[in-house]
């Protein structure tokens, strides 16, 4: 009863607290007339104030249109963009935006996640608030879909799917190494008592280790397409990035559902946790990517089945759903999103797009880069608005912020270097396990010595070996030499998804603020420190630049090398989700005077549309059945 009799106590006070504030607040309204529309928002949430509302996007549309205005600045200087990345530029305004409405208008604290914040009336604190917080929902489902489609849409299926085997092993592989790598390094050091007297659960270290583990190399990806560097080294990086996040949300994901469900001191690491980890995230990932691959076949069969090439718009407005529609519907199945979106763009653009009009294709190209990056710039003015509160809140632990940022580095490169070693053992293994196949013998001066020559023997080619790779000629481009390694290494940034994780980060023990603070401080480093360093690593790697992708694929012979997909498609998708297919191919097929076979076709990359039908220009790939990998 005596409790009862506090809680209603309690009650009775906080209640007499908010009519105060709401009578004070009446009452200095009541002083000027002309002042009730400005502040005229009852109790309840922010967002349904309009005036707030108004403020808000006044304010934050003013930063953005600033933010491109110093880009292109920032464009015109080259030398000036080698040291300070586009991504980086924006935080600083973003910062430095933060800092003046921080200092301008008093505010209570950061929302740790929660954008419901009861409102009070006063519209400009909460406008500040608005500013100054970043809103988790918004990133994962607002922001976050179009960045990822544009990915999957823009880049080049064979060179992706060529270095898929690496990608895969950094991106799976390599995130788990990375979270149990920093999990176990933060717990050393908690418990030597080096964290500055922060000692949470291994859980929850286990929790942020995941969360940490996922790069975002905007910055190093852009410096990268600026200077065209080697493709293996960009799409190793790239490839690498989007299936990581994917990747680190789903080993997020887990962890927190297992840190909030039960006694912590019961749960076995060791154990049960290892399989049911591997297997939720087996599930998510293979469901995600075959999600994305139906959504492409969907789209492509409606839009061949529904010609609506005669009303560009609509088919304009239909074809731009598919960004996030596979996405939500990945959500509503507890998949992950973002690998969904991902596949949804690369076969969207495979198969999709050929069935669309010459104009709408071309719009569509242009209208997802304009909102993918208008979307990623968004973004990194939000983490630099939300920097102020990371970094005046007193839920920082900086000694625990440097050996989290230790455990990051270590990580990483426990994670590149051994699974590196491990692929191009693999790959001479297999360049030794060939019919026909040389010996490499290894000298002082790094060459490669084959025991046998590049001659037909017995009716089979044997490989040549490059005495720059020392791997055959037919896989010269998938080993991944040092300086590559090296610079797989240095782009491990951290970025927005990270934050959005530690945003979220289950706050049953109240550890949440410290970690959304650690976060934040290793997100900055990484931008400022490996992000402006990008060129200047570039330069001391001596990593090739000014590469021609076309020029590369063609040298490489890598359509060539992708044939199997090529046939597979040929026989068992294209001529059922692509109009017209079947008579295009067959006719070009029967014109064409170099005889090429349907393997070395390419309907989809070389496809030139008309208004009425597809014409497929088919290229000799310059290999044979003998170079084919």
């Amino acid at each position: 009863m005596a409790n009862d009799d506090d809680d209603q106590f309690n009650n009775n006070n906080n209640n007499a607290y908010y009519d105060d504030n709401y009578n004070n607040y009446q009452s200095q309204n009541n002083d000027d007339d002309e002042d009730d529309d400005e502040d005229a928002c009852d109790y309840g949430d922010f967002w349904t104030c309009e005036e707030g509302i108004n403020k808000y996007f006044v304010i934050f549309l003013s930063l953005l249109i600033l933010v491109l205005v110093l880009s292109k600045f920032l464009h015109d200087r080259p030398k000036l963009a080698s040291i300070l990345p586009e991504a980086g530029m924006t935080i600083i305004v973003g910062a430095i935006a933060g800092f003046f409405v921080y200092v301008s208008t008093p505010v209570s604290g950061p929302a740790e996640g929660d954008d419901d914040s009861l409102f009070t009336g006063n519209v400009n604190q909460f406008v500040a608030e608005g500013l100054l917080s970043f809103s988790p929902k918004l990133f994962f489902f607002v922001l976050l879909p179009p960045i990822i489609f544009n990915s999957g849409y823009i880049l080049k299926r064979d060179l992706f799917f060529r270095h898929i085997m690496p990608i895969s092993l950094f991106a799976i592989a390599g995130t788990m190494i990375s979270t149990f790598v920093v999990a176990i390094i933060l717990e050393y050091a908690k418990r030597q008592g080096w964290t500055g007297g922060f000692e949470p659960h291994f859980m929850e270290l286990l929790t942020f280790g995941s969360l940490i583990s996922a790069t975002d190399p905007v910055s190093t990806l852009a410096v990268f397409q600026a200077k065209q560097v080697d493709p293996q080294l960009f799409y190793l990086v790239f490839g690498e990035s989007v299936l990581n996040d994917a990747v680190g949300l789903v080993l997020f994901k887990t962890c927190s559902k297992l840190f909030v469900s039960g006694n912590l001191d019961d749960i076995d690491v060791g154990g049960a946790y290892i399989p049911e980890l591997v297997l939720e995230f087996t599930v998510s990932f293979v469901g995600s990517m075959l999600l994305g691959f139906g959504a492409g076949l969907i789209s492509a069969y409606f839009l061949k089945v529904v010609d609506m090439r005669s009303t560009p718009l609509l088919e304009l407005c239909l074809f731009f759903l598919i960004v996030y529609m596979p996405f939500f519907f990945a959500e509503l199945l507890d998949l992950s999103g973002i690998v969904t979106i991902l596949f949804t763009g690369i076969f969207a653009r495979r198969y999709a797009t050929c069935n669309l009009s010459l104009g709408t294709e071309e719009t569509v190209d242009s209208l997802f880069r304009f909102a993918a990056h208008l979307a990623e710039t968004s973004i990194f003015l939000e983490l630099g608005l939300s920097s102020v509160f990371g970094f005046v809140s007193a839920h920082i632990k900086w000694k625990f912020v440097g050996w989290a940022l230790l455990a990051c580095l270590v990580g990483r490169a426990l994670n590149i270097y051994p699974l590196r070693s491990l692929y191009n053992g693999m790959l001479l293994f297999q360049m030794r396990s060939c019919k026909g196949g040389g010996v490499v013998v290894e000298n002082t001066n790094s060459t490669s010595i084959p025991t046998t020559n590049s001659l037909e023997i017995a009716g089979t080619v044997t490989p040549v070996l490059s005495n720059v790779s020392m791997t055959p000629e037919v896989r010269k481009d998938l080993k991944i030499r040092n300086k590559t390694a090296h610079m797989l290494w240095f782009s491990g940034l951290r970025g927005a998804v990270a934050y959005a994780c530690a945003k979220t980060f289950p706050n049953n023990n109240g550890n949440r603020p410290y970690f959304v603070s650690t976060t934040m401080a290793i997100v900055m480093f990484t931008v400022f420190t490996f992000g402006c360093a990008t060129d200047w690593a570039l330069r001391c790697l001596n990593i090739e630049m000014y590469c021609d992708e076309d020029k590369y694929m063609e040298e490489n012979k890598t359509e060539a090398k992708m044939n199997w997909i090529t046939i597979f498609e040929n026989k068992y998708i294209n001529p059922y989700v692509i109009r017209n297919f079947e008579r295009d191919y067959y006719n070009n097929n029967n014109t064409d005077t170099t005889t090429t076979s349907m393997v070395e076709m390419n309907p989809i990359d070389d496809a030139k549309q008309t208004t009425t039908n597809f014409t497929y220009h088919s290229e000799d790939g310059g290999g044979g059945e003998n170079e084919s990998v």
